[in-house]
């Protein structure tokens, strides 16, 4: 927090965030590496919230040092932090001064990174480690859509996947359902000030992410593998589901006919359906990134309205427009201000350059007078 500090964090993050949007993601993840290294505790800058993104578009490939083969070094840097645990997210709340920490993956985007990682690189290796990458990769999918499920149908949309009709591959129609638990919540009117907190949070998280990653998901191998996983997600979910309802109806059969009824009485009507769909659960600990501004994080920097610029070409244009109708006159009242101006000169008024005449006419030069006058 120390003011010295806060020009060279935010000059970087800008130099960052510019390499991104000009289309050198290299140079935007070796600026955000660099970034985060100065203080991984904090994170003052959110780099965090984009970094697993630069690594992942990025798409360059290096030789392995040990196995000599290409690498996609991208993915690898995301699979090497994860994994390697060094990075924690640390969040203090200031109601209750509670301290939260949690992992990398328990963050939305981190999640579905480290799992497009892994998937990537399966594609790079043969035989035994491609099988090996792909086996981790999709028990790490199968994580991020059971913990964040409220991603997929946001992937989806961005990506303008056809979610309305079926095919022998895919059945989105009877397999998005499950994954839309978070908006049939009923607005969590039960839940305390930081659940409700987390919850916002996560949401905002989850809408960064979207926003600036749903193109890394939208090729069509990547889209089979998640409709693969998400069925594979919801096959499990219900499976699970059963066996809860199975030893529920078990412990009715045990307990006292009055306590079986008011139990029974208690049952919502259309518990099938919120049992069967899947809710995002994120962890307290991402607060800290509540504050952070989703337009840091976009492909564009925002800019005036028309409206409010000064220099306007729409303004500026008809001012140094001269017709052959009006540029004779133009430039003989500017000829005779000049004269003015040199005590009545004719000679040395006639020398001036048309062009410094014309500026001076427009307020531009260093003496106005005159200006304002009608044409």
């Amino acid at each position: 927090d120390r003011q010295p500090n806060s020009g060279l964090f935010a000059t970087l993050f800008r130099i960052m965030q510019t390499s991104g949007m000009t289309g050198c993601h290299s140079n935007a993840l070796a600026t955000g590496r660099y970034l985060l290294s100065l203080d991984p505790l904090r994170d003052p800058m959110g780099v965090l919230l984009i970094l697993d993104y630069y690594a992942l578009a990025s798409r360059r490939t290096s030789l392995s040092y040990v196995e000599g083969e290409e690498v996609e070094l991208g993915a690898a840097f995301i699979v090497d932090l994860v994994e390697s645990g060094r990075i924690k997210i640390h969040y203090k709340d200031p109601l209750t001064d509670r301290h939260h920490w949690c992992r990398l993956v328990d963050m939305p985007n981190w999640s579905y990174s480290y799992a497009l990682a892994l998937y990537r690189l399966s594609l790079n290796e043969e035989d035994d480690e491609e099988e090996r990458y792909a086996e981790r990769a999709e028990v790490a999918l199968v994580q991020a859509l059971t913990r964040f499920p409220m991603v997929l149908p946001k992937l989806l949309a961005m990506n303008k996947v056809n979610t309305e009709d079926r095919s022998m591959r895919m059945d989105w129609p009877s397999m998005l359902p499950h994954f839309s638990g978070d908006a049939m919540e009923g607005g969590g009117v039960n839940d305390t000030v930081e659940e409700r907190v987390t919850r916002a949070s996560g949401e905002h998280l989850v809408r960064i992410y979207v926003e600036r990653c749903h193109k890394l998901w939208k090729e069509d191998d990547v889209v089979q593998l998640l409709y693969r996983i998400a069925e594979k997600v919801v096959w499990q979910h219900l499976r699970s589901s059963a066996e809860d309802k199975v030893d529920g109806e078990e412990s009715e059969q045990t307990s006292p006919p009055g306590e079986a009824q008011d139990a029974a009485a208690a049952t919502p009507a259309n518990d099938s359906k919120s049992i069967s769909a899947l809710t995002s659960t994120f962890s307290p600990a991402i607060a800290r990134y509540a504050q952070c501004d989703p337009s840091e994080y976009e492909d564009a920097f925002r800019t005036f309205p028309p409206e409010a610029i000064a220099l306007d070409p729409n303004i500026v244009a008809p001012a140094m427009a001269l017709g052959p109708n009006r540029r004779g006159r133009f430039l003989r009242r500017g000829q005779q201000q000049q004269q003015q101006r040199h005590g009545g000169d004719g000679g040395a008024g006639g020398q001036h350059d048309p062009l410094e005449i014309v500026r001076q006419m427009l307020g531009m030069g260093g003496n106005n007078d005159g200006v304002g006058q009608g044409v």
